[in-house]
């Protein structure tokens, strides 16, 4: 590798690299098979005409784009790694020269990563997170696991309340005329649920059993479909069932049947302390994040905006695959909440800015202290992370890809050094005289 540093204005670099005839050859081989069996010239079959014969009719240049998009990903990088350039865009290309008899050279501008002047890290005062636990937090836990054992009755009695499962039959129109996906003859829904468009399940509210009734709604503006977006609608609607929760008694018998405590005030002690140490684990975050925040205006860095543009699609990537486990889709999710992806992104930006400039001053932390973290260290961090899978750890050691390792190094020493800002911070009490 011949890789050669051009320029460089703060995070604006340009470098050139060469590549020898050979490797060249590679590339073009690889571009005259993969387009042989599509190039016809009379006297010869389709995959059979000679690669000098196709260059002579058509120039030599014909493979060359196919050639370099083939070879330039591992040159480049191993351009990159010459240089110990910390990249963070998509390269820019230019090819100064090529020809199968000199190889190739190749020009390329990228942005990488800024440096980093760090201020004061440790020693950092700030006033200590206090986490507490209040009475009404266990109650309202409590009343979560007693819904989730309510057993279902049927009303007979009374008209639809907010709350009850209404099974009812409906078909709705537009101006008298019904539209696709607006009709069931039997569906289950929780009234006051937000479920179904704005205004539908509160004027089912105060309809009774056997009841057929007409209601008037209006599509949202943004609604998924163009042809009923902002439209008033009319639903029939007969009422064929309604339920409610009832719950059970909150005694020790109830304790018995939910958990492995055999009273009721065992099993609100067991609450306690798991929502303490959740508060606790929550304070802590919230503590680090108040001590990232000082530690960051302590620092003096010109962050490229690829940098957080990246952030946000990454974010927005994690987001979407987050939902589409949970069955929906990016699109469906934005039709329920009223939204769009772009103004997601732009809802990213603040916390995309906050985590590119804390990552980015952790890792100068972490180089100017020395921060290392050993074999041991990462291969037990490895284990760890193939268990969370249900992968044995020596399996996941096998498995794993170098640049994976590299990945989660990264992430320890970024650990270590916020384990170093926080260990060194001086913390006051806020209920201190």
């Amino acid at each position: 590798m011949n890789a050669t540093l051009l320029n460089k204005e703060k995070t604006e670099v340009k470098f050139s690299f060469e590549v020898s005839a050979e490797v060249l050859e590679k590339g073009m081989t690889f571009a005259y098979n993969k387009h042989k069996n599509q190039i016809s010239i009379p006297g010869f079959r389709k995959g059979k005409v000679p690669r000098k014969l196709i260059e002579a009719q058509y120039g030599e240049g014909f493979f060359y784009e196919d050639a370099v998009n083939h070879i330039f990903p591992d040159e480049y990088m191993a351009a990159v790694k010459e240089l110990d350039l910390d990249v963070v865009s998509a390269p820019s290309l230019d090819v100064e020269y090529i020809g199968t008899d000199k190889g190739a050279k190749f020009v390329v501008d990228v942005t990488v990563k800024p440096e980093v002047k760090l201020g004061q890290y440790k020693g950092l005062s700030a006033e200590k997170v206090v986490s507490e636990v209040a009475e009404d937090e266990v109650l309202a836990e409590l009343e979560k696991v007693q819904t989730k054992n309510a057993r279902t009755v049927e009303v007979t009695d009374r008209p639809a309340e907010l709350g009850d499962v209404v099974k009812m039959s409906y078909e709705g129109s537009v101006d008298g005329v019904p539209f696709d996906g607006g009709k069931s003859d039997d569906h289950d829904l929780e009234l006051g649920s937000g479920m179904f468009i704005p205004g539908f399940e509160e004027q089912v509210v105060g309809h009774s059993l056997g009841e057929k009734f007409d209601i008037t709604v209006k599509f949202p503006e943004q609604y998924h479909s163009e042809d009923l977006a902002g439209k008033d609608a009319v639903f029939a609607i007969e009422i064929k069932g309604i339920t409610k929760k009832e719950l059970p008694e909150l005694d020790d018998a109830f304790a018995e049947d939910v958990s492995e405590f055999s009273t009721l005030d065992e099993y609100k002690a067991s609450i306690l302390e798991k929502l303490a140490k959740e508060k606790a684990d929550k304070a802590k975050q919230v503590q680090g994040d108040k001590l990232l925040d000082v530690a960051v205006a302590n620092c003096e860095m010109e962050v490229p905006q690829v940098m957080y543009d990246n952030k946000v699609d990454s974010m927005m990537k994690e987001f979407e695959d987050n939902i589409v486990r949970q069955g929906l889709s990016l699109d469906i999710y934005c039709q329920y909440m009223g939204t769009t992806p772009e103004e997601m992104k732009e809802n990213f930006k603040e916390t995309s800015v906050k985590s590119v400039d804390a990552r980015l001053m952790l890792e100068a932390i972490a180089k100017e202290e020395g921060l290392l973290i050993s074999q041991e260290e990462l291969e037990a961090e490895i284990c760890k992370y193939g268990e969370s899978y249900g992968i044995d750890g020596k399996t996941m050691l096998d498995m794993i890809r170098a640049e994976d390792k590299e990945a989660l190094e990264k992430d320890m020493l970024v650990r270590a050094a916020m384990a170093l800002i926080e260990e060194t911070a001086i913390l006051t009490d806020p209920k201190a005289e």
